[in-house]
C-alpha cells in the first residue's frame, strides 16, 4: 500500500516543520510501503526516547497505534490526527531545549 497524495503532502509538511525547528536530527519519520507502516522515532543523545508505529489497514485507515511498543489502541486515526499526536509529543519532549 502507498500513501495517498494528501497523506504524502501532510507527511512532507510535518518533515519540513521538523527541519525548520532544527529537530530533524532528533526525529525520524518514514513510511514502509511493503508493510504499510508509518514510523515515528524520537532520539536524544543517541538514545531512542519513543518509537510510534501506525499501521494502515485494507480500508485505508490508520490503526493499532503502538507507542514505544507498550500501548495499543484498536481505533482508527486520520493522518492529521497522527501528525498532531506526534507533533505534540515532540514539542513536549524538546520544549525546554527549543523555542518552538
Amino acid at each position: 500500500m502507498q500513501l495517498t497524495q494528501e497523506e504524502q503532502k501532510l507527511l512532507s509538511t510535518y518533515q519540513n516543520w521538523l527541519k525548520k525547528n532544527n529537530l530533524s536530527g532528533n526525529c525520524n519519520t518514514y513510511f514502509i510501503s511493503k508493510t504499510s507502516m508509518l514510523v515515528f522515532q524520537v532520539w536524544e543523545l543517541e538514545k531512542l526516547i519513543s518509537e510510534t508505529i501506525w499501521l494502515k489497514n485494507e480500508k485505508q485507515n490508520w490503526q493499532y497505534y503502538i507507542k514505544t511498543l507498550d500501548e495499543r489502541f484498536n481505533k482508527s486515526f486520520s493522518l492529521e490526527e497522527i501528525l498532531k499526536i506526534e507533533k505534540d509529543f515532540v514539542l513536549k519532549t524538546f520544549k525546554e531545549k527549543q523555542n518552538l
